[in-house]
């Protein structure tokens, strides 16, 4: 179950409620996660169509959605059954994209919940990072190639691919 991740204007307290947060994000002061790093990360979210659903009454799965590379997805899932976390994405990069790439070729859906959402706060923006992040990055980078061509090998019955 994805839920849609939202950045919150430093200051600004936590929306408890979905109505609350279309109000910050009308009023600019929320935005989608990595809405100006990188929009394409959380683009298959499809803020547009969970925005213009009607309230829910209470939680409830509202749409499905195909993975795409390079969606990092905040997601929940039963802890039985959902390939581990792969350890050796050490501190920045890659992370969620791996896990989301072979739960993807594992034969997982992803199903967006309406009335549910994370909300990260402070605004994510260039610049706002530890000097080490662009060699973690280039690491990761790398060792995500290589884990991404392990998934037919542990998947072979697969037809997905990341």
């Amino acid at each position: 179950f994805v839920l849609p991740a939202f950045e919150v204007r430093g200051g600004t307290g936590v929306p408890g409620s979905k109505a609350e947060l279309l109000r910050l994000w009308d009023a600019g002061d929320a935005r989608p996660f990595y809405g100006t790093l990188c929009p394409r990360c959380q683009a298959p979210t499809d803020f547009g169509r969970w925005r213009a659903l009607p309230p829910p009454p209470r939680l409830r799965v509202a749409y499905e959605v195909p993975w795409r590379d390079p969606w990092e997805p905040f997601y929940v899932a039963p802890a039985r059954g959902v390939p581990p976390f792969d350890e050796r994405f050490l501190q920045y990069g890659f992370n969620r994209i791996s896990q989301a790439c072979e739960l993807h070729v594992a034969g997982f859906r992803f199903a967006v919940l309406d009335g549910a959402f994370v909300a990260h706060q402070g605004f994510k923006e260039p610049g706002g990072f530890h000097g080490g992040r662009e060699a973690e990055l280039g690491h990761n980078r790398r060792l995500f190639r290589s884990f991404r061509a392990e998934l037919p090998r542990r998947y072979p019955g697969s037809a997905r691919r990341c």
